[in-house]
């Protein structure tokens, strides 16, 4: 497919979480070049063919990334293809589009209020080590038709996200891996202290060894992308902790938040890889995917102190941003979603 523009419809800055997620999609688009807007349900301009004028914006021959909480407004045209994550409704766009590529996580297995489908990889096309690409016959993969679905045709693909970091930004040097550091790990983004017991187990042995926490809730203290790069980089370690779920939602046979056992990939390990400090994981399937170069244990009160052997290992860090810079910006991702297109 050609398209003259790239449209990021989602979620204003600082709003949702997902808004870093189209944050990264908009700044390595237009690193690459392209013309890229980005659009949300309450800030859009007037599309063209609604006024018949030159004043509107012509939303045809685009590349829309969206999500299925934020598209509302989304104008819909037959031109243009449309990337969405968690599409909760592919009615609206099928036969109305040029395209519908669902964005899922890439993961083994999921039940929650959205999703339930399990991936098969031999059914799937390989894109690259982060994104497969498979035809839907049906909308089996959302939760409320699964045991029901409905004939249809479209697409996803299984990914996961990347390092805010564009390649060029990420200084493999070991001015940047050697910084100065404080005896404390400062944690940005959601945290529940009742349903995550092991980041507590990772916590309680980095305490045993005078390691401290800050943690900064991102709800009700948004912070920059360049302020959180700032704290991650003064942090002693930076820890990527998946938790084993939410035990209220497990008791509803959920396991959406089980990212520890379904193979959950979060961004967090990667960006603070790549700004420069040591990959640390309690997830196999993030440290099968980092070519087991990261430190890992599933046992989160020794893998303090696996990390701990770790912490000045500077060629295993730059080891480590060689994989990130390489394989896992937006940049990459993008050229997964083009590699799509050609299909």
């Amino acid at each position: 497919m050609n398209f003259n523009k790239v449209i990021i419809w989602g979620f204003p800055l600082h709003t949702h979480t997902h808004s870093y997620i189209h944050g990264g999609w908009y700044k390595a688009f237009k690193y690459l070049g392209y013309e890229t807007h980005w659009f949300h349900d309450g800030n859009h301009p007037i599309p063209s063919n609604l006024n018949n004028s030159s004043s509107g914006f012509d939303y045809g021959n685009a590349l829309f990334i969206t999500e299925g909480y934020a598209d509302s407004k989304i104008p819909i045209v037959s031109s243009s293809t449309y990337f969405v994550h968690i599409c909760i409704n592919p009615e609206k766009y099928l036969g109305r589009v040029a395209r519908l590529i669902e964005i899922r996580y890439l993961v083994d297995n999921i039940r929650d209020c959205n999703f339930e489908y399990t991936l098969d990889k031999s059914n799937c096309i390989r894109i690259s080590d982060a994104t497969y690409y498979e035809k839907l016959h049906n909308n089996g993969g959302l939760r409320r038709f699964h045991d029901k679905p409905l004939p249809m045709e479209y697409e996803c693909i299984y990914t996961c996200w990347a390092t805010d970091l564009l390649p060029d930004e990420i200084d493999i040097s070991d001015v940047i891996i050697n910084k100065p550091r404080d005896k404390c790990i400062y944690w940005c983004g959601s945290y529940d202290k009742h349903n995550n017991p092991e980041l507590h187990k990772f916590l309680d042995a980095a305490a045993s060894a005078g390691v401290g926490v800050v943690f900064n809730n991102p709800w009700n203290n948004p912070l920059s992308y360049e302020k959180v790069q700032e704290l991650t980089m003064k942090s002693y370690m930076s820890p990527d902790i998946r938790c084993s779920g939410d035990p209220n939602k497990i008791a509803l046979g959920e396991t959406g938040t089980c990212h520890k056992q379904i193979g959950y990939i979060p961004c967090r390990v990667l960006k603070a890889i790549s700004y420069g400090l040591l990959g640390i994981t309690n997830s196999k399937h993030v440290w099968e995917l980092l070519d087991k170069k990261v430190v890992y244990n599933d046992d989160e009160g020794q893998l303090f102190h696996d990390a701990l052997k770790e912490i000045n290992n500077t060629e295993l860090i730059k080891e480590q941003m060689k994989i990130v810079k390489e394989r896992h910006t937006y940049v990459n991702r993008i050229k997964d979603l083009l590699q799509v297109l050609s299909i």
